[in-house]
């Protein structure tokens, strides 16, 4: 009986599968259609296609639908042309990257905010002049710093980025009595 089962599914696999042979060669070994010629290939196809798609939802998940809970849907239209950065030579404070901190307004990394000079920024608006897309950037770091203010009040940020802020003058002087009065709580 169990002979009989297993030729049984010995010819179910071969009627369902096509003979290679049959098939155009393309290059030498590889077969036109090779890939779909069996059809236990096919539900990997599936589920590979179905990981595809959670990645990308998941991804604009974060690109898209955080910005807009957070309050900073202008950061959404940033495409990181890096225009801005051409206000190296003319911000006031120095910041080199203002495209890293749309960035990380637009994904909530306190770290890469506070490590690119989010913290410093005056919010004058020079960087807006050169924005391709006339993102009013000194509203998007304003609004982040306010955000990023509340994560450090919480204990969210480490102290390990604030001390190393500190030392390297990441944090201007409207928030410098602030993150002192939270790394001396920390200690």
């Amino acid at each position: 009986m169990a002979d009989q089962d297993k030729d049984q599914k010995d010819k179910t696999e071969k009627k369902r599968q096509r003979d290679d042979s049959a098939q155009p060669v393309v290059l030498p070994g590889i077969h036109r259609y090779q890939f779909f010629s069996n059809l236990k290939d096919r539900a990997l196809t599936k589920n590979l296609n179905r990981l595809m798609m959670f990645g990308i939802i998941t991804t604009l998940g974060v690109d898209i639908i955080k910005p807009l809970f957070r309050g900073l849907t202008q950061t959404i239209y940033c495409y990181e042309c890096r225009a801005c950065y051409a206000t190296q030579d003319n911000c006031p404070v120095g910041i080199p990257f203002q495209a890293e901190l749309v960035v990380a307004s637009r994904v909530s990394d306190y770290r890469r905010f506070i490590n690119n000079g989010g913290l410093k920024c005056v919010r004058c608006g020079n960087c807006t002049s050169f924005c391709v897309q006339y993102i009013e950037l000194q509203e998007v770091f304003g609004q982040m710093q306010t955000i990023t203010m509340d994560a450090i009040r919480k204990g969210k940020v480490p102290k390990g980025v604030l001390v190393r802020a500190m030392e390297e003058g990441l944090v201007g002087r409207d928030f410098i009595a602030d993150v002192a009065d939270v790394l001396g709580k920390r200690t």
